[in-house]
């Protein structure tokens, strides 16, 4: 299996995982999903911020094509879905993309980083700040830490919370004495370890809690059998800077490809 497929299989699968939410959380935020293949398409029909309904990990077992996204969006919309975002490799899209996109409205949105680091030798970060593993009741502050900084409304602190406690995830996080002020997740799918959920408080920033926290999740999921480590963040602009893609590649993680993100609105 080439790297590239590992890394949106893996992907995909830390997405899924909210689809496994507890029932409550489920029906409050309107989560369903589907298996299409290989894929997975995933929607939160009442996600305020449009983030969270995603297609993943196509065109690898059969070519995109129409009629493939014609059927990710029959989930999209069986689910009631306000929006559907396409995260595809550049290297699946078909020479027609351009033509499937304007038949099917979908319309091409920020661009996203892939990075990635091979299992190795993981150096230590310093910073003053203890790094260590949530424990179970304190999954709902770490939720609410990423929906703070993040600015997204704090009614998704069920499906945050649930995603802490979700099958092969480790929530991680960084403290300033008893106070939760940086955050990490690691989700383990097969031989790669999916790093998400780097959040830190604005005043704590500049103290290296994301790379020493990315640096923690890298040294276990090397310890728990992963060959790789994997990661995504916006894509900086000519002569900007992307804290986390600086944190990245602090730690040993490459460039892979960039992705853009392409949108179906209802």
């Amino acid at each position: 299996m080439e790297l590239t497929e590992r890394l949106e299989r893996a992907e995909g699968e830390m997405i899924w995982t909210l689809t496994q939410s507890p029932p409550d959380v489920v029906t409050a935020l309107g989560i369903s999903g589907q298996r299409i293949g290989d894929g997975v398409a995933v929607v939160v029909s009442n996600d305020s911020v449009d983030f969270w309904s995603r297609a993943h990990g196509f065109g690898f077992d059969r070519p995109i094509d129409s009629a493939l996204i014609g059927e990710v969006l029959e989930v999209a919309r069986a689910g009631q879905a306000r929006v559907m975002n396409f995260h595809l490799a550049p290297e699946v899209l078909p020479a027609n993309w351009a033509e499937i996109c304007a038949e099917h409205g979908l319309v091409a949105g920020a661009t996203w980083v892939k990075a990635v680091r091979e299992a190795g030798p993981v150096d230590a970060v310093r910073t003053d700040l203890r790094i260590g593993v949530i424990e179970p009741d304190e999954a709902s502050t770490w939720a609410a830490v990423q929906l703070e900084v993040f600015g997204i409304p704090q009614d998704q602190n069920g499906l945050i919370t649930a995603f802490a406690h979700a099958p092969g995830v480790t929530a991680y996080g960084a403290w300033d004495g008893d106070k939760l002020v940086a955050t990490g997740g690691l989700v383990v799918a097969g031989e790669v370890g999916e790093c998400v959920s780097g959040t830190t408080l604005p005043e704590y920033r500049g103290r290296g809690a994301q790379s020493a926290i990315l640096a923690r999740r890298a040294e276990d999921a090397f310890a728990a059998g992963c060959r790789w480590v994997a990661s995504e963040t916006g894509k900086p602009g000519p002569g900007e800077h992307n804290s986390s893609l600086a944190n990245m590649e602090r730690v040993g993680f490459k460039v892979a490809y960039d992705r853009t993100i392409y949108r179906w609105k209802a």
